[in-house]
């Protein structure tokens, strides 16, 4: 990857931080927080002529939900790191990019179909751009990672200078601990979660969510029922001035992986299952002198000692037609009335159930067909049209429906379960690269779409 692909990159995502509202944004004179984003590249074919770019999700925030506050509804968003935020601001964006192909306007998405499924158009890529090192296994870097001694007790990610060099640290705890006990040891390679006061957390680190993505890909399981592909990431761009280690980024994300290099073809096909792969990110650091101004590490305004304080709440933005731009807070919507804290109100977009309706109505779109691609044509396809895994369009019998069956009508959790490919794979890069993963409570994915989406596609 060019350097000056990725200054245009930082430069865009910046600028597109800097257009949206004041609200939700840090207090400048004591508060920092962290702004990842997803950036769309088109490439054209005119011989010398730059790449077209632009900004389709965004997301600021440093905080998650202890492990007791967790909702059973899928109403609150458990991790509200950025990079996390604009990752499923970007599954909002690509809901929408699928339903403009239903629509008959494929020159207005980056999809085109392949048969049933859909497919991302040639020339087009995401990037992946943020202002801080992704927390946990990518923040643990220094000059000679073995001969420097860390203190282990952070509350938070840190750096700091040991002998002249500046020693990244993670405030993750390790999902085990070591044989001394100690959740805090600086191991390389583990998998953790991320850092909170009180009850742990059970989300897990950035790093190990990055890494997860490069092998299924950022759209998740439930879209992956209508991609032919999964969407990968072409680069990870670090904005300028940002303590990070290219060499640690590149570790945590892919390089754990390079166990599986080598084993052999046979074995391979076991670890990698169609259409999956090991997806090896550029990985660069911007150098244009665009730095993102409420970073941690920028000097105090005061110019006395000190700290910033993490700011409380996050921003989400998506290149889409409704409600682009929310502030978050502990999960929820800014703003919300005491009142509405248990209503679609208090919602953000991107919560579990409101992605969840979104999906289902998509869904069911695409089971009905168009003007273009009947009904009737996705009815005489063989269930091996796709794969063994694949959800294939059969009578929900139990329900005595003459029609195909909706993800509609399962829960969220039965619903994933659908998407047989990707949970195959995940089954295997959880226990083969991982070794272990956090465990929620399985109460939390059974909840349904809201009645009022139902109706919408029974008619």
């Amino acid at each position: 990857m060019e350097i000056d692909l990725a200054n245009r990159i930082a430069r865009a995502c910046l600028a597109q931080f800097e257009k949206l509202p004041k609200t939700g944004k840090p207090n400048e004179s004591f508060e920092w927080t962290i702004l990842s984003a997803i950036v769309l590249e088109r490439r054209v074919s005119t011989p010398n002529a730059t790449s077209d770019i632009r900004v389709v999700a965004l997301g600021t925030g440093t905080k998650c939900l202890a492990g007791n506050e967790l909702s059973s509804r899928g109403d609150r968003v458990n991790d509200s790191h950025a990079e996390v935020l604009a990752r499923r601001a970007f599954v909002r964006y690509l809901l929408e990019q699928i339903e403009h192909t239903l629509d008959g306007q494929e020159r207005e998405s980056v999809f085109e179909r392949q048969g049933e499924t859909f497919v991302l158009k040639s020339g087009h890529s995401f990037h992946f751009f943020t202002t801080h090192s992704p927390c946990g296994d990518a923040s643990i870097f220094g000059e000679k990672e073995d001969e420097i001694e860390r203190p282990t007790k952070r509350a938070r990610l840190e750096t700091e200078e040991v002998n002249g060099c500046v020693v990244g640290m993670t405030g993750g705890k390790l999902l085990e601990p070591e044989e001394h006990g100690d959740l805090m040891a600086q191991t390389i390679g583990a998998v953790r979660t991320k850092p909170g006061r009180g009850v742990r957390t059970l989300s897990v680190s950035c790093s190990d969510k990055l890494a997860r993505w490069n092998v299924l890909g950022v759209q998740g399981s439930l879209l992956m029922m209508l991609l032919a592909r999964p969407i990968y990431l072409e680069s990870v761009v670090l904005c300028d001035g940002t303590n990070c280690s290219v060499e640690a980024i590149r570790r945590a994300i892919w390089g754990r992986f390079d166990r599986w290099a080598g084993v052999g073809e046979a074995e391979e096909k076991k670890l990698m299952l169609e259409p999956f792969q090991r997806n090896q990110p550029s990985i660069i650091v911007a150098n244009g002198g665009d730095m993102f101004k409420y970073r941690k590490n920028r000097q105090l305004a005061s110019g006395e000692g000190g700290k910033y304080q993490p700011s409380p709440g996050g921003i989400v933005w998506c290149d889409v037609a409704k409600r682009p731009h929310e502030v978050e807070v502990a999960g929820r919507r800014h703003g919300v009335t005491k009142r509405q804290l248990a209503t679609p109100a208090a919602r953000l977009q991107i919560s579990k159930i409101e992605l969840f309706n979104r999906f289902a109505r998509t869904y069911a779109r695409w089971l009905a067909g168009d003007t273009k691609h009947p009904r009737e044509a996705l009815h005489n396809l063989a269930p091996t049209a796709l794969d063994a895994t694949h959800p294939t369009k059969t009578v929900d019998a139990e329900a005595g429906d003459d029609g195909p069956a909706t993800v509609g009508k399962l829960s969220y959790t039965d619903a994933k379960a659908r998407s047989g490919r990707y949970v195959a794979q995940w089954a295997i890069v959880r226990d083969t690269m991982f070794g272990r993963w956090t465990v929620k409570p399985s109460g939390l994915g059974q909840f349904f779409i809201d009645a009022d989406e139902a109706g919408k596609m029974g008619h």
